[in-house]
């Protein structure tokens, strides 16, 4: 019989999350990606470095300004803030962005995720911060669908869809995972807002959960998936698909007695069936050598 996984996340208080947080750096906290940050993931973009823009939205404005590659100072309400950030380009689409920065100093310990595509004018923002009266490892988050100061005049927005509702993709992070891990997980989306998720090891064992989720729409072949590690490692992941090309970039947001992760990533994915278990089935061959040509 095949072994589950063995349950590996931490328990830690209120005080020792904000303490963690505090500690860390941004050497450290964009490089606690493991296996995630494989030969996938893209390399950070300096395409911002030097533009000033300001996000409008229905009860708020935020302005960011990015003075380099990795540094941005952004003003939201009477506050200023200095950040270190990660920007990449979406994959396969010019003039669209995926941005993600930690918030120096936040309490809770808080993060921001910004799509921003210079095609329409269109953002997205995911307001993320750490803590839940059930567990203070989780990941609380809001979504706000705004526009850039200068496109105005454009009345859509991004917004929630079941698109991709029904549809299940095997996503690789890489080919070289090293120890037991594989490399590649297995997303099935399952429901508006649930979807599930499997995976196998080198050593046989098996792992598979349902976590909250939420789907956006950005245009009509990209997509922002995200879920919340509910009940388990409280982590977030928010990560923009292009459905045409099966190719996606993203971020993950947590914290554990390791310290806080808050890096980009990215995965070559195929479509799959609904069957979670196939994911074993199909790697046998590669992994194992088990299955006859």
């Amino acid at each position: 019989m095949r072994k589950r996984m063995e349950r590996r996340w931490s328990v830690l208080t209120k005080q020792e999350v904000q303490n963690l947080a505090d500690m860390s750096t941004p050497e450290r906290y964009t490089n606690m990606m493991g296996w995630l940050k494989g030969e996938y993931a893209p390399e950070n973009t300096g395409d911002l470095a030097g533009r000033h823009i300001k996000l409008l939205f229905e009860n708020e404005a935020i302005l960011y300004e990015f003075t380099d590659r990795n540094h941005l100072r952004w003003h939201e309400g009477d506050t200023w803030h200095e950040d270190y950030y990660e920007a990449v380009n979406a994959p396969e689409e010019e003039g669209m962005y995926f941005l993600e920065h930690f918030v120096k100093g936040s309490v809770p310990p808080a993060a921001r995720t910004l799509i921003l595509d210079f095609n329409t004018g269109l953002v997205t923002v995911v307001k993320a911060s750490i803590g839940v009266p059930a567990s203070p490892i989780e990941v609380t988050r809001t979504f706000s669908f705004g526009i850039m100061a200068g496109y105005e005049d454009h009345d859509v927005r991004h917004h929630f869809t079941e698109d991709l509702v029904g549809t299940a993709i095997t996503w690789t992070y890489t080919e070289n995972a090293p120890g037991s891990a594989t490399g590649y997980i297995k997303h099935i989306y399952s429901s508006p807002v649930y979807y599930s998720y499997a995976m196998e090891n080198r050593d046989g064992e098996f792992w598979m959960a349902a976590n909250p989720a939420d789907y956006v729409k950005i245009n009509d072949h990209m997509y922002v998936f995200s879920f919340i590690e509910e009940r388990q490692t409280g982590s977030q992941g928010v990560f923009l698909i292009n459905m045409n090309t099966l190719h996606d970039v993203g971020s993950f947001f947590s914290i554990s007695v390791y310290g806080l992760q808050c890096g980009v990533t990215g995965a070559v994915g195929k479509l799959s069936s609904a069957y979670s278990y196939e994911i074993c089935e199909e790697r046998k061959k590669a992994l194992f050598g088990l299955l006859q040509e």
